[in-house]
């Protein structure tokens, strides 16, 4: 489903941040909670089946069935953080103008929606990496029993390999200019943001992540997201603890300029404590000498 916010009260399921309202934003909803089992049943016994269950459901139950049945709803730039792309390719119609509200939106924000569903679509999965591995394998190992026709099917492979690594970039290079909004960022902060996580993308995981603990800043997360944080960090500044329960570490969203701490770990209680901070103002800290490589 997608469609303009009709509000500003929904909280975004990645970032956590409210969205603003007429923004673009898509939603999913959680089909978590199955239906009592009456198939094979007399239409009697079905009934009865059916309040019993109903009956044995307590407060919380309810709860959870209302929640599962609830759309879920996302900032456009953050849907594709939603879930892997392995999900994606199972569960994401290959059409979206299928979309409920596609009709309603304007032509360019449909166009916008349809590149972001290529992009996501697009990314390969760990199966079809796996499946298209397992087939050069073959292809090589068809080639011992030929001589020559061994080096002729690496080669093959090779080209295969690269050019879908090409294809890779290429659609990794469109997803990130979909999802990187400027957001609260001025003009020039959002320019060095932008060149910032382009230069960023060379570096590994590890090194991306030894620079955010350098700096007391989260360091879970997709590769994408911690070079977004990176970025973020050298060009405004180091996000301070939690000033509430003085341990979380601070999330900070730039679609709404919200600073929220989910909370932490309590070692001692073996237990997370919730903290429901939230401030657009917050006073950032000295970005420290990044890691070395």
């Amino acid at each position: 489903e997608v469609e303009y916010a009709k509000s500003n009260m929904a909280t975004c399921r990645v970032c956590m941040a409210k969205i603003p309202k007429e923004a673009l934003r898509i939603g999913h909803v959680q089909l978590d909670a199955a239906p009592p089992l009456t198939e094979g049943l007399l239409e009697n016994d079905a009934v009865a089946a059916a309040a019993a269950a109903a009956a044995a459901m307590t407060d919380a139950d309810r709860r959870n069935a209302a929640a599962a049945g609830a759309t879920r709803w996302h900032h456009f730039e953050c849907f594709p953080r939603m879930k892997g792309a392995k999900w994606m390719a199972a569960n994401l119609p290959p059409d979206p103008s299928t979309l409920g509200g596609f009709s309603e939106l304007k032509k360019a924000d449909q166009k916008k929606v349809t590149q972001l569903w290529k992009a996501m679509l697009g990314q390969p999965s760990a199966k079809s990496k796996s499946s298209k591995a397992s087939a050069a394998a073959a292809a090589a190992a068809v080639g011992d029993g030929v001589g020559k026709k061994r080096k002729g099917s690496d080669t093959a492979a090779e080209g295969g390999d690269s050019s879908s690594s090409a294809k890779r970039a290429k659609l990794a290079s469109k997803l990130a200019k979909l999802t990187s909004p400027q957001g609260v960022l001025s003009a020039k902060d959002y320019k060095k943001v932008q060149a910032l996580e382009c230069e960023l993308a060379a570096c590994t995981t590890a090194q991306l992540q030894a620079e955010l603990v350098l700096n007391s800043q989260v360091r879970t997360g997709k590769k994408e997201e911690l070079c977004q944080r990176v970025a973020e960090g050298r060009v405004l500044g180091a996000l301070p603890a939690c000033p509430r329960c003085e341990r979380g570490q601070i999330h900070w969203s730039r679609i709404g300029g919200w600073h929220s701490c989910p909370g932490y770990f309590d070692k001692d209680a073996g237990a997370t404590k919730r903290c429901n901070f939230r401030a657009q103002e917050l006073k950032r800290g000295k970005w420290k000498a990044k890691a070395k490589k």
